[in-house]
């Protein structure tokens, strides 16, 4: 049984090196690469509800590609599921709207068992691209993925949310549009967050703490490939 990878690769925002890096940290996976919309008034990450009409019977990663991974990260592709559970990133960072708990960055799950709310989202695909934007539960131009996915998760009947550890995971950013100034308070105020979530002191120190293996890089301009502070894996 090869086990697969879904991911998202649509229009310029991101190159061909982002393919190659991820397919050479998980040469043991077989990637599906979505490049081109499953349909054309499905939106950008949207596309990832694909992996959720898959006919086949073993389990199957989703994940961003604006990320690094490192230390032991496989432990996280790994995790062990059963049927009817479903395996998500903890958003420990978020602010508001608490009662949302994950990060859409990371999703696995049977597809079969999540058949029933692809389903949903294409007897509907405009209402649902809109719906958390106009409600104010996310921005625009294009998100809400990962609210509609716990949402129906939580509602379903045969499925069981289950969250990774907090301490593997985290938000960062490429200081893109910040001041010098700017960017320390930032990496001080995530860095309080996660402590305060995972129990751990520190996020990055020279190199990234030894439990975290998922560096999350969100937001439209913020890329790991702007990243200097490290050798930078993607060239």
């Amino acid at each position: 049984m090869t086990k697969k990878i879904l991911a998202i690769r649509i229009g310029d925002r991101y190159g061909p090196e982002y393919e190659t890096y991820l397919e050479s940290k998980l040469p043991e996976y077989e990637f599906i690469w979505i490049r081109e919309p499953i349909r054309p008034d499905v939106k950008l990450q949207w596309n990832k509800m694909y992996g959720m009409s898959l006919d086949i019977d073993e389990p199957i990663c989703v994940m961003d590609i604006d990320v690094i991974l490192t230390n032991d990260y496989k432990k996280i592709f790994d995790y062990p599921i059963k049927r009817g559970e479903f395996l998500a990133l903890p958003g420990w960072w978020r602010e508001g709207n608490p009662e949302y708990k994950i990060n859409g960055g990371f999703f696995k799950y049977y597809p079969k068992d999540c058949k029933h709310i692809y389903d949903i989202f294409m007897k509907d695909v405009n209402k649902w691209q809109e719906h958390f934007i106009e409600n104010g539960i996310t921005k625009g131009p294009v998100n809400g993925e990962q609210y509609f996915v716990e949402e129906h998760v939580r509602e379903s009947k045969n499925l069981k949310l289950k969250l990774l550890p907090t301490a593997w995971f985290t938000r960062w950013n490429s200081q893109y549009d910040m001041t010098d100034k700017q960017y320390d308070k930032w990496q001080w105020m995530m860095t309080k967050r996660y402590k305060e979530a995972s129990g751990n002191d520190y996020i990055w120190m020279g190199e990234f703490h030894e439990d975290i293996k998922f560096i999350h890089f969100t937001h439209a301009q913020n890329k790991p490939t702007d990243w200097d502070r490290i050798e930078n894996e993607y060239k």
